[in-house]
């Protein structure tokens, strides 16, 4: 049995690996609508730009909003991970199956703050289609994907989500489009500022 659900796992990230063959990078815009659900309770529209080189680079620069928003929701984009490294970070373990959608859970091989996060992964298209990230304090964050093919690639086109951590609410809607696939994007992009 342990055997069976290791080359499960072992088929399903494969088959999210081999989605989008020959796409390198991106850069794309993003435009967010961030709601405050705690204290101070306000409403902001973010803009920027998302970047994504592999195997494992993500980096969302906020050119437009509320600066002290944009930066707590430019730490979450920074923790999507492609699948390809899944392994490598995580204890991967296969939930569930139904035969529709894959549950996964990945338990960070590093401590840190997050504790472990469950992936949903759509069978047919083999992408992941939510992510939420469980913090050792409690708190956790969820982001939920829509993808559309854009020059003959399936990309994340909205989503939606939600944070709770202690202190701190929010719900975000973001849409993605005018992706420039294959950039030419300096790995000095995604050092931390």
């Amino acid at each position: 049995m342990m055997l069976l659900a290791a080359a499960t796992v072992a088929a399903i990230l494969a088959r999210m690996e081999s989605v989008n063959p020959g796409l390198h990078s991106f850069s794309a815009e993003l435009r967010a609508h961030v709601t405050m659900r705690s204290f101070p309770f306000l409403a902001a529209d973010l803009s920027g730009t998302y970047y994504y080189k592999e195997p494992d680079k993500n980096k969302v620069d906020f050119t437009g909003g509320v600066p002290l928003v944009a930066q707590q929701f430019d730490k979450l984009y920074a923790r999507i991970e492609n699948p390809s490294q899944w392994q490598a970070l995580n204890t991967v373990t296969l939930v569930s199956d139904d035969g529709t959608t894959s549950h996964f859970k990945l338990v960070p091989r590093k401590h840190g703050n997050v504790a472990s996060i469950d992936a949903t992964v759509d069978d047919k298209s083999a992408t992941v289609r939510s992510m939420r990230w469980n913090y050792e304090n409690g708190g956790y964050a969820e982001m939920n994907d829509r993808y559309a093919p854009l020059s003959g690639y399936l990309l994340v086109v909205s989503q939606t989500g939600h944070v709770q951590e202690p202190g701190y609410v929010a719900d975000i809607t973001s849409t993605i489009d005018h992706y420039r696939i294959n950039a030419a994007l300096d790995d000095a992009l995604f050092e931390q500022q």
